[in-house]
């Protein structure tokens, strides 16, 4: 049997703590570096939810703002008062380009789905928009108007099924669980 002396013994126990101390240092840092990363992500994921949750809070107060204005002036057409409608027009051209400018926001949210959403109302709400000038250049005109509501009509029950998909394409992002993976919705 070899013997060891009490030196030797001594140096290679200091050998193996210190290894031992080097590779628990390693693996912490590791831990740490990647728990970091994931916060980094949750965080980051949180402020997106928050900035996108504003976007389509404020995509959907510019589209009941358009509504109302929509509906006014359709309400007057069907009437056939011609006293207004200029007002009415200018409420809803800016009402149109309020909702242009929050279709924007939510394009640079994201994600893509809730973009396509989006622009889908807007390219709606753009052609509800004509019809009404239309409707109402008709009326001034003294042109025939009375397929001008049927026209809208048809519209509007496009715009509630886009309005409807958008609103079930928010949702499916705000109430997903935060993903601290990193990965993109």
């Amino acid at each position: 049997m070899v013997a060891v002396d009490q030196g030797l013994a001594a140096v290679l126990g200091a050998g193996v703590g210190v290894v031992g101390t080097l590779g628990t240092a390693c693996l912490t840092y590791l831990a740490t570096r990647q728990q970091a990363k994931d916060q980094g992500r949750v965080e980051h994921g949180q402020w997106l939810r928050g900035r996108r949750q504003l976007a389509y809070e404020d995509f959907l107060i510019a589209y009941e703002r358009f509504a109302g204005a929509a509906t006014a002036m359709e309400d007057a057409l069907e009437d056939g008062r011609t006293e207004g409608l200029e007002n009415l027009a200018a409420g809803l051209k800016e009402a149109v380009e309020t909702f242009g400018n929050t279709r924007s926001r939510v394009a640079v949210a994201g994600p893509q789905f809730a973009s396509q959403s989006a622009g889908q109302i807007a390219t709606l709400l753009r052609g509800a928009h004509r019809s009404l000038l239309t409707w109402r250049d008709d009326l001034l005109s003294g042109a025939d108007v009375s397929d001008r509501s049927a026209q809208l009509r048809e519209l509007q029950g496009q715009i509630q099924l886009a309005y409807r998909d958008f609103v079930r394409d928010v949702r499916s992002i705000l109430e997903a669980p935060p993903d601290a993976g990193g990965e993109k919705l």
